[in-house]
């Protein structure tokens, strides 16, 4: 009765299109986003001409064992990501993650779910991690848990600004393992918001396999469409 009293008088707008909408998002937006469908590559999740095992351009490259993205990073689910990262929509996590939530069936055997964190000076100056909103909302529509695993230990430049070989060497020994936890023999399920270059989520996977994780597999909200 309370929620809908408030909205009653402050009614919602969609966060994409400013349209009065139930919910943060309007089922327009939401069905407007370019949703990745197969076939596709079965190791990082780029859509190709037929389904491969390993695509030319990921072949002998990252070190995840598998990665799946829900979109392309274009149109409405681009608009959707930026206001959820830089413009306080916190609330879309728990949308992003009811659509990403059945991709998990596509990975094996998942034991726990983490994050790419950000830096410290990063994420007091926006408040939050997006990624661990969004981990947190996956772990709790598949029941898993969501542990914070890795500590981001540089101050990167913006890989938004950097070409493909810039946004590897900018996160190069990035990220160090929280020595006070244990993920010995477990397969783990890494989370961020979008597949760029890879550089990032292979970054954390070769800690994470350093640290004596069985496998780690790649979710993520968006993909480049030409990476």
């Amino acid at each position: 009765m309370l929620e809908g009293f408030f909205n009653l008088f402050y009614p919602k707008r969609c966060r994409i299109c400013g349209n009065f909408s139930k919910s943060i998002l309007c089922l327009n937006c939401k069905d407007s986003f370019s949703i990745i469908e197969p076939p596709i590559c079965k190791r990082c999740g780029k859509p190709c001409n037929i389904e491969v095992n390993v695509c030319r351009d990921c072949r002998n490259r990252f070190k995840f064992s598998t990665a799946r993205s829900l979109g392309f990073y274009e149109g409405a689910l681009k608009n959707a990501i930026h206001e959820f990262k830089y413009r306080n929509g916190r609330g879309l996590a728990k949308i992003f993650a009811g659509l990403m939530a059945g991709i998990i069936d596509d990975f094996e055997d998942v034991d726990l779910i983490t994050y790419v964190p950000l830096s410290r000076k990063k994420q007091l100056k926006r408040g939050y991690n997006q990624a661990h909103l969004l981990a947190g909302e996956i772990a709790k529509k598949t029941g898993l848990i969501c542990d914070s695993i890795l500590i981001r230990v540089n101050e990167e430049m913006d890989q938004t600004k950097l070409s493909p070989e810039q946004r590897r060497r900018n996160v190069r020994r990035a990220f160090i393992f929280d020595e006070k936890k244990n993920i010995s023999g477990k397969s783990l399920l890494l989370i961020d918001d979008v597949f760029t270059t890879g550089s990032t989520v292979d970054e954390c996977s070769k800690v994470l396999y350093a640290k004596g994780a069985k496998k780690v597999s790649v979710l993520t909200i968006a993909r480049v469409c030409n990476i």
